[in-house]
Parts: structure tokens; sequence; C-alpha cells
């Protein structure tokens, strides 16, 4: 994997064995393995502040972490304990860099904006948080 996600090798070997899991019991196609959401995720909540990606890349971060929560609720225990406690420190991270407005800025780009707490928020700063405010991307 290009980027794996923030995890230690063990915690690697758990992620790819719940990516069979979904493979083989849940999911109809290939799908992703789940490291490459989790890693969409991370990056997305470390960046969440200061991103100069645009909103597109945003959404597919926001998009990732559904895609997570579907996982985990898949996924038998104790397995997926390893998943939450991972997604969770990037939730946490995610939180401090945003603010709820209720997916208000969200929506003009995006239909399931405030269905989840993750859709109901945007960025304090930056130029995503400029951009949603303005329409224009600046620093």
């Amino acid at each position: 994997m290009k980027n794996p996600p923030r995890c230690t090798e063990e915690e690697l070997k758990v992620l790819e064995s719940l990516t069979t899991y979904m493979r083989t019991s849940v999911w109809t196609g290939r799908g992703y393995p789940v490291e490459v959401y989790l890693y969409r995720w991370q990056q997305t909540a470390e960046t969440a502040g200061d991103s100069r990606d645009g909103i597109d890349d945003f959404i597919y971060g926001l998009t990732s972490r559904e895609a997570l929560e579907v996982i985990m609720k898949k996924c038998p225990q104790p397995a997926v304990d390893v998943l939450k406690r991972l997604v969770e420190e990037a939730d946490e991270k995610f939180r401090a860099a945003t603010r709820d407005d209720g997916g208000q800025a969200l929506s003009k780009f995006w239909i399931p904006a405030g269905t989840t707490w993750w859709y109901s928020r945007r960025p304090f700063t930056g130029p995503l948080s400029t951009y949603l405010d303005t329409g224009k991307y600046g620093t």
C-alpha cells in the first residue's frame, strides 16, 4: 500500500483481516481495503483545519468515514475494536479542527450533509473554510 494508515504492523494485520471478512461476507464486489478508508479518514481529520484540497476532496474523506461506519457495524468482535479505536482517534482530530453547522455549508455540495455528525461539520479555518464562506479559495 502506497500510503498506509497510521497504525502498527499488528493493527494493519487486523485491518487486512477485516477487509477479507468484508469481501467474503458483506460486499458484493471487491471493495477498497479497510486500511484505505482509514487512511483517507485520518488524512481528512489531520488536514481539515488547513487543507488546500477542494471541497470534493473533503467530501471524499467524509464518505470514507461513512464507509468505516458501515464496516464497524458489519465486522465481528474483537477485530473491529481495533478499527473503532483508530477511527475514534481520527474522529477526535476531526472534531478539534471543525465546527458543527448542522450541515449547512456542505448541503450546497452533498445531499447527505447533516445526516451524520461528520457531514454536519466544517473547518474552523483555512482555505476550505474561506471557500465555504465566500465561494472563493484563498489563503
